[in-house]
């Protein structure tokens, strides 16, 4: 009886959310996407089909790449904009490095926006051992060093009091040949 209930109720879910949910066209079906708990996805193997449940973050992941390639394709900053400020609100804020990354390709002075920067520095907060942020971060960082005031203000980053920030900040700046050493030796 209990496994007929749970058979039911995965059913149930795979009814309910479904995999064209990444399929969206504007910023409300981004919204709807980011904002599933649940959803089944079916896997074809040479051996059959499998099934498994996605974590809450597993879906917002495949929202925002989803949400990068539509706004890619549109070039619109503004839009852009939308989007980052929806992934702000409705997951970590460091999810929207990618959207941001498009924003700058299109825009660098994007990079001074108090919105994204913020997120530059949420990212860089993360211990030198992140494999997953932190690559993400330095790309976009990168690319808005070519932006006079976003150098200037980054410079800044490496004697902030937050050891992680300044430390990857500092590492950012020497592969870029900005300073030669960093205080502190870091």
């Amino acid at each position: 009886m209990r496994a007929c209930l749970i058979v039911v109720a995965l059913l149930g879910l795979s009814r309910v959310a479904h995999a064209d949910v990444f399929a969206f066209k504007d910023l409300d079906g981004f919204e709807r996407c980011m904002q599933l708990d649940h959803l089944v996805e079916k896997v074809n193997t040479d051996k059959g089909s499998q099934t498994r449940l996605l974590s809450p973050l597993e879906i917002q992941l495949r929202c925002i790449e989803a949400a990068v390639k539509l706004v890619s394709a549109s070039k619109n900053k503004d839009l852009t904009m939308d989007f980052i400020k929806a992934t702000k609100r409705l997951t970590a804020p460091e999810n929207a490095l990618d959207l941001i990354g498009v924003l700058v390709d299109t825009s660098i002075a994007a990079c001074n926006d108090l919105v994204n920067y913020e997120v530059f520095i949420k990212a860089l907060s993360y211990p030198r051992d992140n494999t997953f942020y932190l690559p993400r971060a330095r790309s976009v960082v990168k690319r808005c060093l070519k932006d006079k005031e976003f150098k200037k203000d980054f410079l800044e980053e490496q004697d902030k009091s937050d050891a992680h920030v300044a430390a990857n900040a500092c590492q950012i700046l020497l592969e870029e040949k900005l300073v030669k050493s960093c205080k502190g030796g870091k």
